[in-house]
């Protein structure tokens, strides 16, 4: 007697893991939109961090990995998870670097960093952390039926 084996596959833990960087860099993109980029108390040019790069980046970035990986192009959606948000922080990092400076030196000391500052950095930096470990998990595992 032979027994037929088949093998289905189902979703790995790395597919799960990018999309859910894919939703985070979503929702970064879209709250560094609706802030505008600025933190701090004042809107001098010190607080105002906004480049629509940024958003494109981080909205367009998370929209276009969760394409790719409907399509199950894991490879290239992997790559867009991880590296659009870091490319994002990089020009961000440019661009606040003012207002970074002002906080760390003491010149807003007695406000210190933006709730929205700290919230954006940490959309982005969950991001970017849960899209690097999309990249080396399995996005597809096979399971064997008897």
């Amino acid at each position: 007697m032979s027994q037929d084996t088949h093998a289905s596959v189902k979703k790995g833990f790395g597919f799960y893991m990018l999309i859910a960087a894919s939703i985070f860099a979503l929702a970064a993109g879209i709250y560094f939109q609706v802030i505008h980029g600025t933190f701090g108390l004042d809107s001098t040019h010190n607080g105002v961090c906004y480049d629509v790069v940024i958003v494109i980046l981080l909205a367009g970035g998370g929209v276009v990995s969760a394409v790719l990986a409907a399509l199950k192009k894991y490879g290239l959606a992997s790559a867009f998870a991880a590296g659009a948000p870091f490319a994002a922080l990089c020009l961000f990092v440019y661009k606040c670097y003012w207002y970074v400076v002002d906080v760390f030196v003491g010149i807003d000391e007695k406000h210190g960093f933006d709730p929205r500052f700290i919230t954006f950095t940490a959309l982005v930096c969950l991001s970017i952390l849960i899209g690097e470990i999309a990249v080396y998990a399995r996005k597809e595992r096979k399971i064997k039926k008897v």
